[in-house]
C-alpha cells in the first residue's frame, strides 16, 4: 500500500468519530419528528422505542460504527493474503432465506442513498486516490472509502443495539440519508486537503475506461447486428487517404506473407516480444513488461501495412485489446494470457473476414470464456485461479506453436477450455457434497413441515385458541415434529411422544365440562408440560416465546379447572378468586362421573391421521406458493428457475457484491448452492431469497453483455473523451 494513501486513509478514519457523532444527533432529530399521518400505530411504537434506545446507548452505536468502518476500509485496501485464501474453511451450513436477505436489501438501498447524495464529491475524490495509488487512470476501486463500507458500518452499528429487526431497518434508512449529506461535505473537504498538499488529481492524466464500466444503458453499438464490427473497423483512421482496393463493401481473402512481407515480419517481432513475458507466478509478482499491449506497437505495425483496410484492422484490434486489458479485475497472469493472443487474433482478423462479421466468432468466444472464468476468482492466491492460469498458459503456448492460426484452432482451444472448466466445476461440486446433503435434508424437512402445518391447521379449525397458541401449534410444533422425525425416525419414542402431545394439547384447549375431564387434565399436565419444554429445546425456541406460550396455557388451563357450577355453594369465594391450589383441591373432592372414551373411528383424532408419515408426500394446495402471472415476482421466479448449473453470477449477500458460480439446485428447486470467491466457500440460498434479490436487481449475470460488446462500449467511450 503506497504510504501516501495509507496516511490519507488513516487521517480520514481518525475523523470518523466526529462524523458518526453528528450523524447520530441528526438521526435522533429525524426520528423525533412527528409523522403520525404517515405511520401506523405499530410503526409509531417502533419509532418511539428506537429513539429511547438510541438516546440511551449513543456511545455503543458510535463505537460499533467506528470499529466496523475501520475493519471494512482496511479490508478494501488489499486483497486476501495467501494464508487467508488457503486457510478458509466453511463453518457449517448457513442458509440465506427470505428473512435474512431483507437486511442485505436494506444495506443495498443505504449504499444507493449514500452514493447518490455524495456522487460528484466521491468522483472527485477518486481522481486523487488514483494518483495516490500510482494508477495511470481513474477507477472507483482506487478509493477504499466507499459508500458500501459506510452503509455496512451503519448496519453493524444498528445490530449492536437491543432493537428489533424492523427497528434496525428504520434506523439504517434514516441514518443513511443523514450520513450521505455529511459525507458529501467530508469528501469535498478531503479532496481540498489533498490538493493543498500538492497531489495532482488523476483526471488531468490519461483516462482509460475498462470494458463495460458504468454501462447500464443499452449499448451505443450493438455488436449482434450483422456487420457492426466491420462497420466499426471502417470508421477507424487508416493512417492515410488512399482507400485502396480493400475498402470496398465486399470483404476479401488473401495470404498475408504474399501481400505484405513487411507486416508479417513486424508481427513476428511483436510476437517474439510477447512470448518473453513472464507467466504464472512470475507474472503475478512482477510489473507488466513494456510490450504487454499491441497498442504499444500500433504505429510500427501500421507503418508496414500497405493497404488502408489493414491499417484499420490493426487500429481496431489494438484498441479493443487495449480496452480489454484495462480491466483491473484481471490478475497479471490472466492479462498476460490475453496479451499473448493479440498477434494471433490480429492475424486471423487480417485473413478471415468472418471475425469482423460475427460477435460469436471463436476468437471472441475464447477470450470471453477466459475473462469470465478469471473474474469469478478475485483473489490472486485462489487455487482455482492458479489452476486456470496454468491451463491457459499451456493452451496459449500450444496455440502459438500451431502451424496454422485460424478459426478451427480457436474452436478446438475453446472446446479444451470448456472441458477444463467442466472438470473444475465437478471438483467443486464434490467438495460441496456435505453442504448438498444438508440442503437435501433441509428441503425434505421443509416439505414435511409444510405438510404437517397444513394438517395442524385443519385439526385446529374448530379448536378455540389464542393467536399465540395457534401460531405455536401450527408453526413451532410442526417444526418440532419435523426435527424429531429427521433425528429419531417417525416410529421413535420421541416422535410418538410429540405426536401424543398434540392430541393432549388440543384436547386440553376444548376440555369438556366434566369433573372427570378436570381430573384427567391434572394427571396429564406434568408430562404434557415436560414434553412441551423438550420440544421447545429441540428447535431452540427463544425463552421469551416459550414464556408467552406457557402464560397462555396457564390462563386456559386455570379457567378449565374451575368447576362449572359453584354459585349455590355457601361460604365459598367466587371462582375467579380461587387460587390454583384451591381449584385442584375442590376438583379432587368432586364426584367423578364416567367420561366416554374417544371413538377410535373418529377422524378428528390427530395421531391417527399423522402417525402414518408415508401419507404426507404432498403439500396442501392452500399452502402452495401463488404468484400472479405476469407480475414482477413471477418474472423474478422464472429468471431464477432458469439459472443454469455452472453459470456465474453477481450476488449481493452479507452486505457486499460477490462473484459466485451455481453448483447445485435441489430437486424441487427450493434451495441453491453457489461457490464463493474463496476456495471451499459456499453460499446456500433459498428460492424465495433469490427471487427477492432478483426483484431488487441484486442478482444478475456476472456479465450482462459478452466481452466483445463490453470492449466496444469501452472503446467508444474512450474515443468520445476529449484529448
Amino acid at each position: 500500500m503506497p504510504p501516501l494513501l495509507q496516511s490519507f486513509v488513516n487521517d480520514e478514519l481518525n475523523r470518523t468519530a466526529d462524523l458518526i457523532s453528528r450523524t447520530c444527533s441528526t438521526t435522533l432529530e429525524q426520528l423525533r419528528q412527528p409523522r403520525d399521518h404517515l405511520l401506523t400505530s405499530s410503526e409509531r411504537q417502533h419509532y418511539f422505542e428506537l429513539v429511547q434506545v438510541l438516546q440511551a446507548q449513543q456511545g455503543v452505536y458510535q463505537k460499533a460504527f467506528v470499529e466496523a468502518l475501520r475493519r471494512l476500509v482496511m479490508a478494501e485496501m488489499g486483497p486476501a493474503t495467501q494464508a487467508e485464501a488457503g486457510s478458509f474453511r466453511t463453518s457449517g451450513l448457513q442458509l440465506m432465506d427470505e428473512t435474512r436477505v431483507e437486511s442485505d436489501i436494506e444495506i443495498s438501498r443505504a449504499i444507493q442513498q449514500i452514493d447518490s447524495a455524495a456522487e460528484w464529491e466521491l468522483r472527485e475524490l477518486q481522481t486523487f486516490t488514483s494518483t495516490l495509488r500510482g494508477q495511470a487512470h481513474v477507477t472507483a476501486e482506487s478509493n477504499p472509502l466507499r459508500p458500501q463500507s459506510y452503509a455496512r458500518a451503519l448496519s453493524e452499528a444498528g445490530a449492536a443495539l437491543p432493537i428489533t429487526a424492523a427497528q434496525q431497518s428504520i434506523l439504517l434508512r434514516v441514518a443513511a440519508t443523514v450520513i450521505g449529506g455529511l459525507l458529501r461535505t467530508a469528501f469535498a473537504a478531503a479532496s481540498s486537503r489533498l490538493e493543498s498538499q500538492g497531489i495532482e488529481p488523476g483526471i488531468y492524466r490519461t483516462v482509460v475506461i475498462a470494458p463495460g464500466a458504468g454501462r447500464d444503458a443499452p449499448p451505443e453499438m450493438d455488436v449482434t447486428r450483422p456487420g457492426a464490427l466491420d462497420g466499426l473497423m471502417r470508421s477507424m483512421p487508416g493512417g492515410g487517404t488512399d482507400a485502396g482496393p480493400g475498402t470496398g463493401s465486399e470483404p476479401r481473402r488473401r495470404t498475408l506473407p504474399t501481400a505484405s512481407p513487411a507486416l508479417e515480419q513486424a508481427l513476428m517481432r511483436v510476437e517474439e516480444l510477447l512470448r518473453r513475458m513472464p507467466t504464472g507466478d512470475a507474472a503475478a509478482l512482477s510489473a507488466p513488461p513494456a510490450p504487454l499491449r499491441l497498442a504499444h506497437h500500433r504505429a510500427a505495425l501500421m507503418a508496414t501495412a500497405g493497404e488502408t483496410v489493414d491499417r484499420q484492422i490493426i487500429e481496431l484490434l489494438s484498441r479493443l485489446f487495449e480496452t480489454i486489458l484495462s480491466d483491473r479485475t484481471l490478475s497479471a497472469p490472466v492479462q498476460g494470457v490475453i496479451a499473448r493472443l493479440q498477434v494471433s487474433a490480429l492475424r486471423i482478423a487480417l485473413l478471415d473476414p468472418s471475425m469482423l462479421d460475427a460477435y460469436d466468432h471463436p476468437v471472441w468466444q475464447l477470450l470471453d470464456r477466459i475473462v469470465t472464468a478469471a473474474t469469478t476468482y478475485p483473489h490472486p492466491y485462489d487455487t482455482r485461479l492458479i489452476a486456470l492460469q496454468e491451463f491457459c498458459d499451456k493452451l496459449v503456448q500450444q496455440m502459438a506453436a500451431a502451424p496454422q492460426q485460424d478459426s478451427a484452432l480457436y474452436r478446438h482451444s475453446l472446446g479444451r477450455l470448456d472441458a477444463f472448466l467442466a472438470d473444475q466445476l465437478r471438483r467443486q461440486q464434490r467438495e460441496a457434497e456435505p453442504s448438498v446433503e444438508a440442503l437435501v435434508r433441509a428441503e425434505q424437512a421443509e416439505a414435511l413441515q409444510r405438510t404437517l402445518a397444513g394438517r395442524l391447521v385443519e385439526q385446529m379449525a374448530h379448536v378455540p385458541a389464542s393467536p399465540t397458541l395457534r401460531r405455536f401449534i401450527t408453526g413451532t410444533w410442526s417444526h418440532v415434529l419435523t426435527q424429531s422425525v429427521q433425528q429419531h425416525g417417525d416410529q421413535s419414542e420421541q416422535t410418538t411422544g410429540y405426536l401424543k402431545t398434540v392430541d393432549e394439547l388440543l384436547w386440553s384447549l376444548k376440555l369438556p365440562d366434566h369433573p372427570k375431564s378436570r381430573q384427567r387434565l391434572l394427571e396429564l399436565l406434568p408430562g404434557l408440560l415436560q414434553r412441551l419444554r423438550d420440544g421447545m429445546a429441540l428447535v431452540q425456541l427463544p425463552p421469551a416465546e416459550q414464556q408467552a406460550v406457557f402464560d397462555e396455557l396457564m390462563k386456559v388451563h386455570s379457567d378449565a379447572l374451575r368447576p362449572g357450577a359453584r354459585a349455590a355453594q355457601s361460604n365459598a369465594r367466587p371462582d375467579d378468586q380461587l387460587t390454583p391450589e384451591e381449584i385442584v383441591q375442590r376438583m379432587r373432592e368432586e364426584p367423578q362421573p364416567e367420561l366416554p372414551e374417544p371413538d377410535p373411528l373418529d377422524g378428528s383424532a390427530f395421531s391417527d391421521s399423522l402417525i402414518d408419515l408415508a401419507s404426507l408426500e404432498t403439500v396442501p394446495a392452500a399452502l402452495m406458493d401463488s404468484v400472479e402471472p405476469g407480475s414482477s415476482a413471477d418474472e423474478a421466479t422464472q429468471w431464477v428457475r432458469h439459472m443454469a448449473l455452472g453459470e456465474r453470477y453477481r450476488l449481493f449477500l452479507h452486505g457486499a457484491w460477490a462473484c459466485v458460480q451455481l453448483l447445485w439446485r435441489s430437486e424441487q428447486g427450493r434451495f441453491y448452492l453457489f461457490a464463493g470467491e474463496l476456495p471451499q466457500q459456499t453460499h446456500s440460498v433459498s428460492l424465495r431469497a433469490l427471487e427477492r434479490l432478483r426483484a431488487e436487481k441484486l442478482l444478475r449475470p456476472l456479465h450482462e453483455q459478452p466481452l466483445i460488446q463490453r470492449a466496444v462500449d469501452g472503446l467508444l467511450l474512450n474515443l468520445a473523451r476529449p484529448g
